[in-house]
C-alpha cells in the first residue's frame, strides 16, 4: 500500500511540474526543430514520390506509398508546431 501512495504522489508531482512549470523547450529551440521537421518531411515525401514513379527491387510500391504518407505526417506536424510558435509569440507580445 505504501508503494501505491508513493507512486500516486510521484504522478501528481510530475503532472504539476508539467502543467505549471516553465516550458521544457524554449520557443527558439522549438523553431529550429520545426524547420528541421518540415525539411525532413519534404525529403521523405520526395523519396516516396520517386519510389512511386521509379519502383525497383530496393523499394517497393507499398514502401514508397508508406514513405509518402509518413513524410506528409512529419511535414504537417512541423506546420502545426510552427502555427503554435507564432500563436505563442503573439500572446507573449500582448
Amino acid at each position: 500500500m505504501k508503494l501505491r501512495e508513493r507512486f500516486h504522489r510521484w504522478v501528481a508531482t510530475v503532472r504539476r511540474r508539467l502543467f505549471t512549470g516553465p516550458p521544457l523547450v524554449g520557443l527558439e529551440s522549438l523553431k529550429v526543430i520545426t524547420e528541421d521537421m518540415r525539411k525532413l518531411g519534404i525529403g521523405a515525401m520526395g523519396a516516396g514520390v520517386l519510389g512511386f514513379f521509379a519502383p525497383s527491387e530496393k523499394i517497393t510500391l507499398g514502401a514508397s506509398v508508406a514513405l509518402l504518407f509518413v513524410g506528409a505526417i512529419i511535414w504537417l506536424t512541423g506546420i502545426a508546431l510552427n502555427a503554435y510558435i507564432e500563436r505563442e509569440r503573439s500572446v507573449r507580445k500582448d
